[in-house]
């Protein structure tokens, strides 16, 4: 039966990919120009992000009653990720406020946050006012850079599609090692299940994009997760932080290259390491096989070893990002005239 809901996920999520591209190209919809700073070079589809959304909704309702259970967790879930779908959607049509965009993630986030939080007693917040609201305003400000972040290495193809399947493949895994009594694990892979269906058409030379649409709302449910797993005490917060390092590390550094060298941070660049090592090699599968790979050798085992180790967790995740800084402060991420690779 779980057989028959993996493959029904992916043909579904291929489906609906499939019919949203052919859909925006007839009436011109949702269509990415190429621009001076754009990856690709002809008229794309964008947005194509619903489909994985919708997919893996439609996951969650049938494991739900396969498994004849009422996960009100997931309410709160839907309720957080509409309005980042709409702005997502709003944003891919006609680029709208940064402010506006901020607005609606913060409150997406809150909403996370507060449900796994406060309304869970995730720690005692009458108890530890101080320390209490710190966590909070920090778990937001986490769970919105998610987002952004997301939306930010979605620059070329297949790269934010692969990153998903291998993270929420890995916490899964991760998450049935911890308890295979919770049903964690299979949720999360019921969004790498969506994002391969999408990936099928995203993947070098893609067919469409997955827009804002897709790339906010995978960080918003990836924080969605974070948090998840966390209060449930299914996945220290420090193994995720190492299972999205790649992503984090390139976008966390070149913003605050960016910032520092007083660069407009809310208009697009091609300074990130993966635009880069793509416009060196000239090759954007290159890129992808090989944050793949550097996953699979690198990030994978470390993450393991931190859900082994939890006390030495911080030092692992410490371990993990060096190299990742480092070569990102070789290349000059971040910088306008960077050194070659």
């Amino acid at each position: 039966m779980l057989l028959i809901l993996f493959f029904s996920t992916i043909v579904i999520s291929l489906v609906l990919t499939y019919i949203i591209e052919k859909t925006f190209l007839k009436y011109s919809l949702f269509i990415d120009e190429p621009k001076n700073r754009s990856t690709h070079l002809s008229p794309t589809p964008t947005a194509g992000g619903l489909s994985i959304i919708i997919s893996f909704f439609i996951y969650i309702v049938a494991l739900l009653n396969v498994y004849d259970l009422s996960e009100n967790v997931f309410f709160y879930l839907l309720i957080a990720l509409i309005p980042i779908v709409i702005i997502g959607l709003t944003d891919d049509f006609k680029e709208i406020n940064v402010l506006t965009r901020l607005f609606v993630q913060f409150f997406s986030a809150s909403l996370i946050i507060y449900y796994f939080q406060i309304s869970n007693n995730f720690f005692d917040i009458n108890e530890y006012s101080q320390k209490s609201f710190l966590i909070i305003i920090l778990s937001i400000i986490l769970s919105m850079w998610l987002m952004n972040l997301y939306n930010f290495m979605d620059g070329i193809d297949g790269y934010a599609s692969s990153e998903c399947i291998f993270v929420t493949f890995s916490a899964g895994l991760i998450a049935y090692i911890n308890d295979p009594s919770s049903l964690v694990y299979m949720f999360l892979i019921g969004l790498g299940l969506s994002n391969i269906g999408f990936l099928f058409r995203n993947w070098y030379p893609a067919k469409i994009f997955m827009g804002d649409t897709g790339s906010v709302s995978i960080g918003c449910i990836l924080a969605f997760f974070i948090f998840y797993s966390a209060s449930q005490s299914i996945i220290s917060i420090y193994t995720w932080l190492i299972l999205l390092s790649i992503f984090i590390a390139d976008s966390t550094y070149t913003l605050v290259v960016r910032i520092v060298t007083k660069k407009n941070i809310t208009k697009p660049h091609l300074t990130h390491a993966f635009h880069m090592l793509a416009a060196n090699k000239n090759s954007q599968l290159f890129v992808v096989k090989t944050m793949l790979i550097l996953n699979l050798i690198w990030v994978f085992p470390l993450a393991i070893l931190s859900n082994i180790y939890m006390e030495y967790h911080i030092l692992i995740t410490f371990l993990t990002y060096s190299p990742l800084i480092v070569y990102l402060i070789r290349i000059g991420a971040g910088l306008e005239y960077n050194k070659s690779i």
